[in-house]
């Protein structure tokens, strides 16, 4: 069995532990918040009977492990239950939101990543000169500058002032495939550039590591041109490190798709999540928390299988271990 099948298996048996983990982590963190979930479903003018008929009927007054285990079962079989303030299901929510969210998410990594290994390779190439200055500042300033505050930006700019994009929402891609892109510009743009900033300074630090190893000046001293060594082999070997904490950041992108979707009104699984907080929605807040946890896992598992794939050492036999 080799390296890579043995890891897959490593990570995927640690799954099931993570998310009952969270998934307690966030029941015992709602108990502990304030708000009054019969109160945000039935309204201020509820009597107190009326709040009390509700918190029964809805076992929000049974102890805690005896909710935590009835929900982990409800999910087990496929049910994520309803929303306590709208009586609708969570599940057909969830198969509209996820999509939305992996494609935000996903689209701003790869912008991030395209943007970060252009400016990171032509960093360390021109090392020392204006080009190279100009570039660690861009990236500074990408990395210092909020999401949500760079999103208000570009609404203001492209939207309010040139008209050139929309403000926000979201057109599925069925039904528009130029609206659907259209739309997702501006947010896409906005998650990505935190996460450009910092990948860029990573991608230019390992390069200048691979340009001073000796089998580059070999390679040049062989007379092999610049596209040559610089492409097949420098750029290969340097992304094996910034690769490695790439699975981070997936994090991040989810934690900020959470005020992107907001600020652009994208009904996404970030926009659910808020609806759910400041509705009081209990079971909206457990169900989007095991699915973000989810998702965030199945991300890193694909980065590891990226960064075993990527760098040769990775891929040994473990048959002797």
């Amino acid at each position: 069995m080799n390296r890579l099948t043995v890891m897959v298996l490593k990570r995927l048996s640690f799954f099931p532990l993570i998310l009952l983990a969270t998934s307690f982590l966030v029941f015992f963190l709602i108990d502990l918040a304030p708000g009054d979930p019969a109160l945000a479903a039935l309204g201020v003018g509820a009597s107190a009977e009326q709040r009390a008929e509700y918190t029964q009927a809805h076992g929000l007054d049974d102890p805690l492990p005896l909710r935590f285990f009835r929900f982990l079962g409800d999910v087990f079989h496929g049910d994520f239950g309803f929303s306590l303030v709208t009586g609708q299901p969570v599940a057909p929510q969830l198969s509209t939101a996820v999509p939305i969210t992996v494609q935000l998410a996903g689209l701003a990594l790869l912008l991030a990543t395209v943007v970060a290994l252009v400016l990171g390779v032509l960093s360390a190439l021109y090392r020392g000169r204006r080009l190279d200055s100009l570039i660690r500042a861009v990236s500074v300033g990408l990395l210092a500058a909020p999401a949500f505050w760079v999103g208000l930006l570009l609404i203001n700019l492209f939207a309010v002032r040139l008209g050139w994009l929309p403000f926000g929402g979201y057109t599925p891609p069925g039904e528009d495939p130029g609206l659907w892109a259209r739309g997702l510009v501006l947010p896409v743009v906005a998650l990505a550039m935190p996460v450009a900033g910092i990948f860029t300074r990573m991608v230019r630090a390992a390069v200048l590591d691979e340009l001073g190893k000796d089998y580059v000046r070999t390679a040049y001293g062989l007379g092999l041109p610049p596209r040559v060594v610089v492409g097949r082999n420098v750029l290969r070997n340097a992304l094996v490190t910034p690769l490695t904490v790439l699975g981070l950041w997936v994090g991040y992108l989810l934690a900020g798709a959470v005020l992107i979707e907001t600020v652009f009104s994208i009904p996404g699984v970030g926009r659910l999540l808020v609806q759910g907080v400041l509705n009081s929605d209990l079971n909206v807040i457990r169900v989007v928390a095991l699915i973000t946890v989810g998702l965030f896992l199945l991300a890193n598992l694909l980065v590891d299988v990226a960064h075993v794939l990527l760098n040769p050492r990775a891929r040994t036999s473990s048959d002797d271990r």
